[in-house]
């Protein structure tokens, strides 16, 4: 074969190479409305002990305000629902993978996290709350964390604060918001967390509001939130990167959503 002819067909070689890089191993890797459409299912990914957002029933379901707004969506795309529950800090790998179609598991939105996903709109309101022993009486806000030990579930906003991770915990000058805890234990739930705390392996737990006020009201009075909230965020549900249509119908299927009813329906059932 001549030279030229060999340069041609390595050329050609990596043309096609990169074309199936970019249309298999690259791009967007959730998948569009019409693709779930075609696949009759959406795929939704959670952590469900996250009461009263996402968690499991005593028959077993998944239940939830994110799970009813979940299974809105399903409603509205004409197919079923398929929930799949894992741990916190896998939701977000598991939708920019494409394994799941939308991730809804209480996810507050950062500029971190928009890095390796895409959001809705906001969707909901929270706050971070810090829960101590019912007879505590060193630690009254943020601050007196400093020198603590503190509990979190893994990969929560909970848990960036108190690893004071910038995106979360930075008073937007050269300090923070909390004071500099002692150690931060991570643990797989939040009940877990504060199931640590009630045995005294960790001295407090920052936990958003509503699981928080949850969990304290099915214990026995041995733990207490705090008045001061440590820090507000919001709420967002999240696609594959650059997933723009699945984004873009999601922010529709709100707005459908809140002129229907359902959403009030569904936001009235779990917060009165």
């Amino acid at each position: 074969m001549k030279k030229t002819s060999i340069v041609i067909v390595a050329t050609l070689l990596i043309v096609a190479s990169l074309a199936l890089c970019l249309s298999g191993c690259g791009g967007t890797k959730g998948k569009t409305p019409a693709e779930i459409k075609e696949a009759g299912v959406l795929v939704v990914a959670t952590n469900a002990a996250f009461e009263p957002f996402e968690y499991i029933a005593a028959d077993g379901s998944y239940v939830g305000w994110d799970m009813d707004i979940a299974q809105a969506f399903a409603d509205l795309l004409g197919v079923k629902l398929e929930i799949r529950n894992m741990e916190f800090d896998s939701v977000l790998g598991a939708v920019a993978a494409g394994t799941a179609d939308i991730g809804m598991a209480g996810i507050s939105y950062s500029e971190t996290r928009d890095k390796t996903v895409d959001f809705s709109k906001g969707v909901f309101n929270s706050s971070q709350m810090i829960i101590v022993k019912s007879d505590n009486t060193d630690i009254e806000d943020a601050y007196d964390l400093a020198g603590k030990v503190v509990g979190a579930q893994r990969g929560t906003v909970g848990d960036l604060l108190a690893q004071l991770d910038p995106d979360w915990a930075s008073d937007g000058e050269d300090g923070y918001i909390l004071g500099k805890p002692a150690d931060v234990k991570g643990f797989g739930t939040a009940v877990e967390a504060v199931q640590a705390l009630a045995q005294g392996s960790v001295d407090a737990v920052i936990l958003d509001k509503m699981p928080a006020e949850a969990i304290v009201d099915k214990r026995d009075g041995d733990v207490k939130i705090l008045e001061a909230s440590v820090f507000d965020d919001e709420y967002a549900f999240a696609v594959a990167e650059g997933n723009a249509e699945l984004q873009a119908w999601i922010n529709d299927a709100i707005d459908t959503l809140k002129e229907n009813g359902k959403w009030d329906e569904i936001t009235q059932k779990y917060f009165g």
